[in-house]
């Protein structure tokens, strides 16, 4: 069997293979240097290939059709439930991150989704904070991770203790789809993984569809009077709705100051996925670094 571990022949500090230098006294680590010489993927930027060139363009112009174009709007209704589907997953993952134990479902009466929310668990909450704890310890030699997870840990506590959990549930509806988007337009970029060439345009389009949903629907309620009142009787009216209650319970009523900010949110997606797949090889030698037991 391979070893994971290697041992600094000066210091003998045991350390990740990945490491090229002993994290201690800077000797060569031969087994280091000969992993990367081998297998290790440079950290140069990584191309786009021309599969991938023609994925994200076909699949952005098929989703802009879907999307802006009235002929369309059929597709655009059938493919409603994808939407609602990310939208109400990413409120029932903050959920749970906060203690509440939820369960994303469709609304058969005013339509779209909700998210089935019961009362707060404290024993989730000490689960997750046994979680931390076996991370400190885990990562107990590797200084760069457990400064990480002493921040995690410090902003979980923060919101995790204040109203500000709330607003992260609620956010993480609309963050979610971006977040989703993000990871489609991703694998569409990268083509990792997949079982079939035919993926990568699909993920594009799945992408870009949820982001020009996104971006028209903020475009509406930024532009429209109408659109904003037709939003706020949604769910038999109350402000029910999360840009409502993001507003009126954290930004002091400031409605289209939510809704710019996610406006200028939707403009991301692409941009982060590019730069994951160009950068790939850098961001996954740092990430390794990170979970590596031992530095």
């Amino acid at each position: 069997m391979q070893p994971s571990h290697q041992a600094c022949p000066r210091c003998k500090l045991r350390q990740p293979l990945t490491q090229t230098s002993c994290a201690r006294c800077a000797t060569p680590l031969p087994l280091g240097l000969a992993r990367r010489a081998a297998w290790q993927p440079p950290l140069e930027a990584a191309p786009a290939d021309a599969h991938g060139y023609q994925s994200i363009i076909g699949g952005a112009a098929l989703a802009a059709l879907v999307v802006f174009a009235p002929f369309f709007a059929f597709i655009a209704f059938a493919l409603h439930p994808l939407i609602t589907l990310v939208h109400e997953l990413g409120h029932a993952a903050a959920g749970w991150a906060y203690g509440y134990p939820s369960i994303p479902a469709f609304d058969f009466v005013y339509g779209g989704g909700v998210t089935i929310q019961q009362d707060r668990k404290w024993l989730l909450i000490a689960i997750w904070y046994g979680v931390f704890g076996w991370l400190f310890y885990y990562f107990r030699a590797n200084a760069g991770t457990l400064l990480s997870l002493t921040g995690l840990a410090a902003a979980y506590t923060l919101t995790a203790a204040t109203s500000l959990h709330d607003a992260v549930i609620i956010a993480m509806g609309h963050g979610g789809e971006l977040i989703f988007a993000t990871v489609f337009l991703y694998r569409a970029w990268s083509g990792e993984s997949l079982a079939h060439a035919l993926e990568r345009p699909v993920y594009a389009f799945a992408g870009f569809y949820i982001q020009f949903y996104d971006l028209r629907f903020a475009f509406q309620l930024l532009n429209s009077q109408e659109a904003r009142i037709d939003y706020e009787e949604a769910k038999g009216g109350g402000h029910w709705m999360d840009f409502s209650r993001l507003a009126n319970e954290f930004f002091g009523s400031r409605f289209l100051m939510v809704v710019l900010a996610f406006f200028i949110a939707c403009l991301l997606p692409p941009l982060v996925a590019w730069l994951l797949h160009r950068y790939h090889a850098r961001w996954r030698d740092w990430l390794a670094h990170r979970l590596a037991a031992e530095v």
